[in-house]
């Protein structure tokens, strides 16, 4: 199976974070199925995030939602500034491309997850640790209920919440 996984934080300040939970999930599924990371960090969502994403034509996508906002309390306005509105436009991007499905996980997915399932309009999300991605795409393959997987969820159910 072809899985793309994208870090979707784009955030450069103070400085930017490489996506390593990405690369130990990546690392956790590679030896069974073909994995391209694409790091929004390095492409931005402009054309050449969509031609990363057309060129591979995954069978299933992971996204990384590592925060939801800035928690910076010296913005101008004095409030932390969202990034939901971006993850939701990478997710329209791929959606008017790509017919994949599309699995949240992610630090900041963990913390909202039923929340953002419902805002991103995302099929799966994994709560917790991003290697249980790899059982997931066992079941998903063989057709078997993934949401037997604990912190597993889809789209309008509420899975088995890991303990954390």
């Amino acid at each position: 199976m072809k899985v793309l996984l994208i870090s979707a934080n784009n955030e450069i300040v103070p400085y930017t974070v490489y996506p390593i939970g990405l690369d130990y999930v990546a690392g956790s599924i590679s030896f069974k199925h073909i994995v391209k990371i694409i790091d929004v960090n390095c492409t931005g969502i402009q054309e050449s995030f969509i031609k990363g994403v057309l060129d591979f034509l995954p069978h299933i996508i992971g996204i990384s939602i590592r925060n939801v906002d800035t928690t910076d309390i010296i913005t101008p306005s004095g409030y932390s500034q969202s990034y939901i509105d971006r993850y939701k436009k990478i997710i329209d991007l791929i959606r008017d491309k790509c017919n994949a499905p599309i699995i949240l996980g992610g630090s900041g997915f963990t913390i909202f997850p039923h929340e953002l399932m419902e805002l991103l309009g995302a099929d799966y999300g994994i709560i917790g640790e991003g290697e249980r991605l790899s059982e997931f795409l066992e079941k998903f393959e063989s057709d078997e209920d993934v949401n037997a997987i604990p912190g597993v969820i889809s789209k309008g159910k509420k899975g088995i919440i890991p303990n954390p």
